[in-house]
Parts: C-alpha cells; structure tokens; sequence
C-alpha cells in the first residue's frame, strides 16, 4: 500500500492504538513465533532421537510405530498452532489497518523484536 494511502487512513483512524501498544503487541506475536518454531525444532529433534533409539534397543515395530505416530501428531499440533498464530497476525493486521498506526509498514520489527539491533563487529 502506497505511503499517502497509509497516512491518510492513520489520519481518519477509528481506533487509537499508539506507538508503545503497537511495539509491544508486535513483540509479542514475533516472540510467540520463535516459541512455537523452538518448539518444532526441539520436537522433530526428540522425534529422531527417539527414532534412532527405538532401533538401538531393538524395540518392537508396533511399539515404536505407535510411539513414533504420537510424535507425528505432536509435531503436526504445533505446526497447525503456527498456523492459527499466522491467521490471528493477519487478523491483527486488519485491525491496526483502521487505527491510527495504519501508516506503518514495520509491523515486524528486526530480531530481537522491540531491542536495538546488535552492532556487527569489524574485523580487520
């Protein structure tokens, strides 16, 4: 969306949601998607080590196929949270579209979300 468009819907807001509100829920969703992304990491990592295991140990083919399905549907519950997180952003992002941060296009701010940006060291 063009920059004057975002003026001037920031400039006929409905809402107010000011800069700080605006900062922190921003944050928040991005913290919420690194959560759920470690989540899914840590979860596929288990589902190897686990898989790997259960081979070391000589377990079972029907133990481990029922073991092994439970950490599938696991790691598909964490993907479908992702899911509703991205649908609950766009719908969050509908919403500042009628306050008066519309005129924003930094709704994701660099890592570590809300901090200054760690300077790069020069190396000579």
């Amino acid at each position: 969306m063009p920059n004057e468009r975002r003026a001037a819907r920031a400039a006929q807001a409905e809402l107010y949601l000011g800069h700080e509100n605006f900062v922190r829920l921003t944050a928040q969703i991005n913290q919420a998607y690194v959560k759920l992304d470690d989540t899914l990491a840590h979860t596929l990592r288990m589902s190897a080590d686990f898989i790997e295991t259960a081979q070391s140990i000589g377990l079972e083919p029907e133990q481990g196929q029922k073991l092994f399905r439970k950490l599938t549907t696991h790691a598909q519950t964490v993907l479908g949270s992702r899911d509703e997180l991205i649908a609950a952003h766009l719908e969050s992002t509908r919403i500042r579209m009628r306050t008066d941060q519309a005129e924003r296009a930094d709704g994701c701010l660099p890592p570590p979300w809300g901090q200054e940006e760690e300077k790069l060291r020069i190396v000579a």
